[in-house]
């Protein structure tokens, strides 16, 4: 009997080659060389890192090279997503106005706010009000990342708060580890807002500066990357992205004697403990290309075993 297929569309995040793009000067490898490097694989779309100086991965701020990328990501039959952090209007405003720019159809965005959890939530509530109807006169979808500040329950009372089409969720398969909240308590609370997705894997180590998750090569780790991706199809999810999160480390912002006893938070090897922004580029740049290709593998062996196929045409 055959077995209907669960159709996606296959982004990979320009994260996953963070150390390549950051030392583009020695590399040679920038915005124009991942997005071939990507769509030789046989991806839908790409996700770029767009925050910071010179929007880090974009790899230019002008409008020329805007036009480039939109051109770039066109001709190879691509979408595109990319990523800002603050949610203060003036940002926020740009940032779409950058997306626009470059033929994106997703912005996505954290708060950066410090203070009060009652205050940073009514601050993140009225960005997004604000920037609502900007982002929807545009074509771009604004998602808010559960990015290692609020619970899936609170990021929910946002969305719900804001109550606009053109601002929705992004879940991330791992950053509820760090304020202690098992995966999969963020996802049921999240789920009715979840639009775009990071697909990555994190294991929990005890640092020499203390506690942290631990970004390691997909399948390696403590996440239940099947089931995730399962419940995540099964409400709606369409568009997963691909994150290789090798070397990147975050520390808890609770206490280890708090965190649930749930799968997620097994504790593993301390040896497994790497700041890969103290490497040396010559070390971690051939190093990040393995990590990779070792984790591109183990995904792509996960969607086949959980009965995924991957479609060309827009299907989110």
């Amino acid at each position: 009997m055959a077995v209907d297929l669960k159709p996606i569309e296959l982004h990979v995040h320009s994260y996953s080659m963070r150390f390549h793009l950051r030392h583009r000067a020695v590399t040679g490898y920038d915005v124009f060389s991942y997005i071939d490097d990507m769509a030789a694989r046989g991806c839908t779309g790409v996700n770029v890192s767009a925050n910071g100086p010179g929007l880090r991965d974009l790899c230019g701020e002008t409008p020329d090279h805007f036009a480039r990328v939109r051109e770039a990501v066109r001709a190879r039959g691509l979408r595109l997503e990319l990523d800002t952090s603050d949610t203060r209007l003036a940002n926020m405003t740009r940032m779409v106005d950058v997306a626009a720019a470059c033929g994106a159809d997703t912005l996505r965005t954290y708060t950066k706010y410090d203070g009060p959890l009652a205050d940073v939530v009514q601050w993140t509530i009225r960005d997004l009000r604000a920037v609502a109807d900007h982002a929807a006169a545009n074509g771009v979808l604004v998602v808010l990342e559960n990015h290692e500040d609020f619970t899936g329950p609170v990021l929910a009372d946002i969305l719900g708060a804001v109550d606009h089409p053109a601002v929705r969720a992004l879940y991330d398969y791992g950053n509820s580890q760090m304020v202690g909240e098992d995966p999969f308590d963020a996802l049921a609370a999240m789920a009715p807002f979840v639009q775009r997705v990071h697909a990555k894997d994190h294991v929990l180590v005890h640092g020499p500066d203390g506690p942290v998750v631990q970004g390691v090569p997909f399948g390696s780790g403590h996440l239940d990357v099947l089931g995730t991706t399962d419940r995540l199809h099964a409400a709606g999810v369409r568009r997963f992205c691909f994150e290789n999160v090798w070397a990147y480390r975050a520390p808890l912002q609770c206490s280890p004697d708090a965190l649930p006893s749930t799968p997620a938070f097994t504790w593993d090897d301390p040896a497994r403990y790497l700041h890969g922004d103290a490497l040396d580029p010559a070390e971690a740049v051939p190093a990040e290309r393995a990590a990779f290709e070792e984790g591109w593998a183990a995904f792509l062996a996960m969607l086949e075993t959980g009965g995924y196929e991957v479609r060309r045409e827009p299907i989110s």
